[in-house]
């Protein structure tokens, strides 16, 4: 981390910003000057300047790098809104969801403004098709709304919104555990899943029983619902992880590097029928039909992928990060270890997650903890960062899972 007193730039002296967000696990409020790429330039309340590599792709929502120079222009073409009229880049952006999830010509795309909206939609469409509870796997988060927060176990502990509005609907909800399946399914309307679990530290579901699940699904006739907000658009190294696991579900959930942070946009992707089951009177689906800046950065994004190795970005990052895990592990420094493309996480053998973190974030790195007890660590790097700066950003993390330990041999830095 590189450090440079300045004056402190004007500001109240009182802060007017909430307290009541995740800045609280550094010792340090600190503002975001400007970023490119990896690097975020950052000032503290002191007036302090410094610059950190982002291995948190600010939660996956910018997997494409922080201000990534093909993609920021689109926001010059400006914004306008007109009620019952979407601009040309949002039917371009839903077909071509459609066509890359297999659906074609039968797929549907409902916009929202958030992740939440998007988990309640597609809760609702589920519900409308089948009304009746909800399945839902414990290690999951999918929101703040309040039938999103029912849906939720882990980290809900910690939400503002856990104020028993969730709780007066939990006679709608079954919580499973990872490989359960319920015998019966006459009340059930349908499943949701995180194909990676993302809060509770990237911490991906078994594939065979998610497809026995999914079989028993619509041997019932109820319907499943993949949440890949956080995990899709190559988190985990596939546009959607359930896609490419070979599941088939009949809505899919998407939002953060769908527009790589230039707008908050999410789509809920699903097939025709979902309308007609809807009914023929629901025409209100959303409160807002989001600003022109969603679609066009969406469709820009998209554009991108298609001209971009992305593939090939995911493998290199995917290694970089095996060969890290495989380091620490063999020192003894980590245990718990999962790697799913190219992210990584794990519990640290020794310092705390929490430890870690602001070791790691001293040394100029930021990552961050997770799990449903906040014990593991999560790495995700923007697809597009350097391989000298992941490494060296790597060497960081391996000196604050090292910290108060005795020293131990971890090998080649670029062996296999």
């Amino acid at each position: 981390m590189t450090t440079t007193p300045l004056a402190p730039s004007p500001r109240p002296a009182t802060r007017s910003l909430s307290a009541l967000d995740e800045g609280a696990a550094l010792d340090v409020r600190y503002t975001l000057e400007g970023s490119e790429n990896a690097t975020l330039h950052l000032r503290g309340e002191d007036g302090t300047v410094l610059s950190c590599t982002d291995l948190m792709s600010a939660y996956a929502s910018v997997n494409f790098g922080h201000r990534n120079p093909e993609l920021e222009p689109v926001l010059a073409g400006g914004s306008d809104l007109a009620a019952l009229f979407y601009p040309p880049q949002a039917e371009l952006l839903a077909g071509w969801l459609c066509d890359r999830l297999g659906l074609g010509a039968d797929g549907r795309v409902l916009f929202q403004v958030g992740g939440s909206f998007a988990v309640s939609s597609a809760l609702a469409l589920a519900r409308r098709a089948r009304p009746g509870r909800v399945l839902a796997i414990r290690g999951a988060f999918h929101g703040l709304g309040v039938d999103a927060l029912a849906v939720t176990t882990v980290q809900r502990s910690s939400a503002l919104q856990d104020t028993g509005f969730a709780d007066r609907i939990a006679d709608q909800v079954t919580h499973l555990e990872p490989g359960e399946v319920p015998e019966d399914w006459d009340d059930v309307s349908c499943v949701l899943y995180e194909t990676v679990q993302g809060a509770n530290g990237y911490l991906p579901l078994d594939v065979e029983w998610l497809a026995e699940l999914q079989a028993a699904a619509r041997r019932a006739g109820a319907l499943t619902i993949a949440d890949e907000i956080q995990g899709g658009y190559y988190r985990h190294g596939h546009l959607s992880p359930a896609v490419a696991a070979g599941l088939d579900p009949d809505i899919l959930l998407f939002g953060k590097s769908l527009t790589n942070g230039l707008f908050p946009l999410s789509a809920v992707v699903y097939r025709s029928r979902l309308e007609a089951d809807a009914g023929a009177t629901v025409h209100l689906a959303h409160t807002f039909q989001t600003a022109t800046l969603g679609f066009a950065a969406g469709w820009e994004v998209a554009r991108y992928l298609d001209r971009s190795p992305v593939d090939d970005w995911c493998e290199r990052v995917a290694a970089a990060l095996g060969r890290a895990a495989r380091r620490w592990a063999d020192a003894g420094l980590i245990t718990a270890v999962r790697l799913t493309g190219p992210t990584l996480s794990f519990e640290p053998a020794g310092p705390g997650a929490a430890d870690v973190v602001r070791g790691a974030f001293r040394r100029g790195v930021l990552v961050f903890a997770g799990g449903e007890d906040g014990r593991r660590i999560r790495i995700a790097p923007p697809l597009t960062i350097p391989g000298a700066e992941l490494e060296a950003a790597l060497d960081a993390v391996t000196a604050a899972l090292t910290e108060d330990r005795p020293t131990r041999p971890l090998g080649d830095h670029h062996g296999s």
